[in-house]
């Protein structure tokens, strides 16, 4: 516990100083340009240490996150024509490559659920900006579906660490890994859920078409 406290002081002092928001808009900035920054491990994390250590506002971290990804995504989808050819390089294996599939499946079945779940799926949200960028995708519909997305992702992956971090405030550390875990596994479930409704909604035009 001796070489545990000093890492919590630390992150106390981080998140404590008001520096901390403008620092969360900037890393959510740089993660929708370029999917390799956790951010959502980041928001975890600081929604569990407001639970157990009363440090940073909650509501200033949601606010930080929201004005990160508006920026972030709507730079990533004006860059859309730039990148579109950079994606579509991309080696069809990786994750990124996984994503594509997913992103252009889907974007058949509804462009705005897409976008929404995709907010949750790091490189989907990325591919799905930089696809409807290069297409000329409706803007106005884009910033639409993109803000509801980004409102739900930040409420979500700051509450849910935030819980994590009220289960187990006796224990911050436990507290931030419980947060960080149960974020991670929002995602994957939206994701399923989605697809679950797609394929139930193409169950339903395909029998009302007969």
């Amino acid at each position: 516990m001796e070489m545990i406290d000093p890492f919590i002081d630390f992150l106390h002092m981080l998140m404590g100083t008001p520096l901390f928001y403008p620092l969360v808009t900037l890393l959510i900035v740089a993660d929708a340009l370029a999917p390799i920054v956790p951010s959502e491990t980041v928001l975890n994390l600081a929604g569990a240490f407001a639970a157990s250590q009363g440090v940073p506002s909650v509501k200033a971290v949601i606010a930080a996150a929201i004005i990160g990804a508006i920026i972030g995504d709507n730079l990533c989808f004006a860059l859309g024509a730039r990148l579109i050819g950079f994606v579509e390089r991309l080696d069809p294996e990786s994750k990124a490559g996984q994503a594509i599939l997913w992103v252009r499946r889907n974007m058949h079945r509804g462009a705005g659920p897409t976008i929404i779940v995709g907010r949750f799926l790091p490189w989907a949200r990325w591919v799905a900006t930089i696809v409807l960028g290069s297409v000329r995708y409706n803007w106005f519909a884009f910033l639409f579906y993109d803000t509801i997305g980004v409102i739900i992702w930040a409420i979500l992956s700051v509450g849910i660490g935030y819980a994590g971090g009220a289960l187990f405030s006796d224990i911050p550390l436990l507290g931030m890994v419980v947060g960080v875990l149960l974020g991670s596994l929002v995602g994957f479930g939206i994701q399923k859920l989605q697809g679950k409704f797609f394929d139930w909604r193409d169950e339903r035009r395909g029998q009302s078409s007969l």
